[in-house]
């Protein structure tokens, strides 16, 4: 009689934990939504500056040999990026890192890997007059788009003065602010269709969450990232000191921005040089824990997955490509 109340009980007890479980997540995708882009009070929205922006991000005058633009580098159909191990900027120069994706970067606290910008205005300066990107001048930048009059109608349009090396900025900032990305079937899943995912992707996001893994203490939220630095043990000794370029800290040397997960399917290469071309190489990384370096993140301890367990977690990340660009495959 007692073995069958004890039965009884982990009964009960098991299908407690599955209603916990179960509203856990249901709690989890009703609070599933974009966090609102914040605007500076200086640089309001207007569709007005998003045009100009528009127009500037495609102007190759941009550059020395007026052969690239900003969307040379970030395209549209590859997630606003290039797929490149490392960017190239004028005469075909190689750039230093891996680009970015730029969907979502209106969530972002500070910009580029090493966090140098504050603000997306004045992270916009930054190719412009780094001698491998666009190498320019901003007064000769400036008399090169002058001679486009049209550009100076959008931006008495959008700020009501003619174009200066002020409101490129700002429009250019401002277009970024409203490049999103919030329509994966993982957010389609998190919103309440249970089926726009895999059971394997299900499963995947379980190993994704767990403490076995440890994916969530720097790729949390509604982008999966926490922005913060981190040196994930890519390499023993980093060539790029990362992080401690601007603190000029040794404690940062080959710390990076954490960056988001979203449409990984179609922003590879991965890490800050692009040196894993393809997620199993990424997972195969962590698994083992990644290469001993000095600041190497406490967070970065290997784990051991079985196959069919790899295979969930690569249909878990899957998921969170945006399904313009998997219809697009």
């Amino acid at each position: 009689m007692q073995k069958a109340h004890f039965i009884w009980f982990l009964f009960i007890l098991a299908a407690a934990l599955g209603v916990i479980s179960f509203t856990t997540q249901v709690e989890a995708q009703l609070q599933w939504e974009m966090p609102e882009v914040q605007f500076p009070a200086d640089n309001p929205f207007s569709e007005e500056s998003i045009t100009l922006g528009n127009a500037l991000f495609g102007e190759q005058l941009f550059s020395e040999d007026t052969t690239i633009s900003c969307q040379s580098c970030h395209m549209p159909h590859m997630g606003m990026t290039d797929q490149l191990k490392v960017g190239e900027g004028v005469f075909r120069r190689p750039v230093t890192r891996n680009t970015p994706t730029l969907l979502n970067i209106g969530l972002h606290p500070y910009f580029m890997k090493d966090g140098k910008f504050a603000s997306l205005e004045d992270q916009v300066l930054g190719p412009i007059k780094n001698h491998r990107e666009f190498n320019m001048d901003e007064d000769e930048l400036l008399m090169r788009l002058k001679s486009l009059p049209y550009l100076d109608e959008l931006s008495q349009d959008a700020y009501g003065a003619d174009l200066t090396i002020d409101i490129i900025q700002k429009s250019l900032a401002n277009l970024q602010r409203v490049l999103v990305s919030d329509d994966s079937p993982f957010d389609a899943y998190m919103l309440g269709n249970l089926e726009a995912i895999s059971a394997s992707a299900k499963n995947g996001y379980q190993l994704f969450t767990s403490d076995k893994l440890n994916c969530t203490k720097c790729h949390s939220g509604f982008d999966f990232a926490d922005y913060s630095f981190q040196n994930n043990g890519t390499y023993a000794q980093y060539l790029d000191s990362g992080r401690a370029i601007v603190t000029k800290q040794t404690a940062d040397i080959g710390k990076f921005k954490v960056p988001t997960l979203r449409n990984l399917a179609v922003t590879f290469p991965y890490m800050h040089d692009g040196s894993f071309q393809t997620l199993k190489e990424v997972i195969h990384h962590y698994e083992q824990g990644g290469q001993t370096s000095s600041n190497k993140s406490p967070l970065i301890t290997g784990f051991t997955l079985i196959d069919e367990e790899r295979e969930d977690l690569l249909a878990f990340l899957g998921s969170l490509t945006e399904r313009r660009f998997l219809e697009e495959e």
